[in-house]
């Protein structure tokens, strides 16, 4: 690849990820892919056999286009790789899928220029020759991006372009997609996230490392203090989150820090996620001086705290 084309493509990416639309190509992210493979007019479509679910176009001039690609319907049976409209048994093939695809692949340019598709569609639009690319989609839904040029075709150095960069538009349809479910997800676990907040800042950390799988020894060892006061952190947590086991404090911890790193809302706790000084000094093969006895337990029993069972989806 040419490093022209080179900086284009990665400028591409750099812009198209940063992109928070729910919408998964948006007009100026297919903007961004027109110049990394030169043409006219780039566009999106995702549909079912029902409904056209996602359009998105970006050309010079898309409304002129618009009243043209309306005639697509009728001749859609010309398009050797007919998508983007619904109608029964409209999925693509699915041994397209993924794949830098020319209508030239299949038929030639003269049987091309014959057909309906070119005499309603393509040539009122100038355009001689389209390359397209279908997106897994999962489901019954399709998923293409149509390249539409008035040059006599595509080249190969446009197609390999173009086939080197469909993982990442796979990849960027799955991330605005997910983006879809976040105030949905937000929502869900609100209860769950002020719940939290009644936390005291070392309780948070006590279940933050308990939600890890670690024992009340190795959290009181971490935190310098008996097993016995890492047990009454978590009775205290219990009370807080109305939770009766480690094992449904865990889960709301769990589930509302996933949510919360997937929306990239704000850490309750930094602390949580971060190693305390004595761990790294364990790391370096140092043990912790014992607690003081008069922290377990009163001098007359000498009895040492326990730990109590846990349980732990076209023109």
């Amino acid at each position: 690849m040419r490093a022209d084309r080179h900086d284009v493509l990665l400028d591409f990416l750099l812009e198209a990820v940063a992109d928070e639309s729910t919408t998964p190509f948006p007009a100026n992210v297919l903007a961004g892919l027109r110049r990394v493979v030169r043409c006219e007019a780039v566009s999106y479509m995702e549909w079912s056999a029902q409904e056209l679910l996602e359009f998105s176009l970006a050309a010079d001039d898309p409304a002129s286009i618009l009243p043209v690609w309306d005639a697509y319907p009728h001749v859609r049976q010309d398009d050797p790789l007919a998508g983007g409209a619904p109608h029964a048994g409209s999925l693509p093939n699915r041994e397209w899928l993924g794949r830098a695809l020319t209508i030239s692949d299949f038929i030639s340019d003269r049987e091309f220029r014959r057909r309906g598709l070119y005499a309603e569609v393509c040539k009122p639009l100038g355009v001689r020759a389209v390359m397209k690319v279908f997106l897994p989609a999962g489901g019954a839904t399709g998923a293409s991006l149509v390249f539409d040029t008035a040059r006599s075709r595509f080249t190969e150095t446009d197609r390999l372009t173009l086939q080197r960069v469909v993982p990442h538009l796979g990849q960027l349809r799955r991330n605005a997609l997910a983006r879809r479910t976040y105030p949905a997800l937000i929502d869900s676990t609100a209860p769950a996230r002020m719940r939290l907040l009644r936390l005291t800042p070392r309780e948070r950390v006590v279940l933050a490392r308990a939600a890890a799988g670690e024992t009340n020894t190795v959290i009181a060892q971490a935190l310098f203090v008996s097993p016995g006061t890492v047990r009454k952190h978590l009775e205290h947590i219990y009370d807080k989150l109305d939770v009766r086991t480690r094992t449904e404090a865990a889960a709301l911890y769990t589930q509302e820090r996933v949510v919360a790193d997937s929306a990239g809302l704000a850490p309750l706790e930094r602390a949580d996620t971060r190693r305390t000084s004595l761990d790294r000094v364990n790391s370096r093969g140092f043990q912790p001086r014992p607690p003081r006895r008069e922290l377990l337990a009163p001098r007359s029993s000498g009895a040492v705290g326990t730990d109590r069972p846990s349980s732990r989806g076209d023109p």
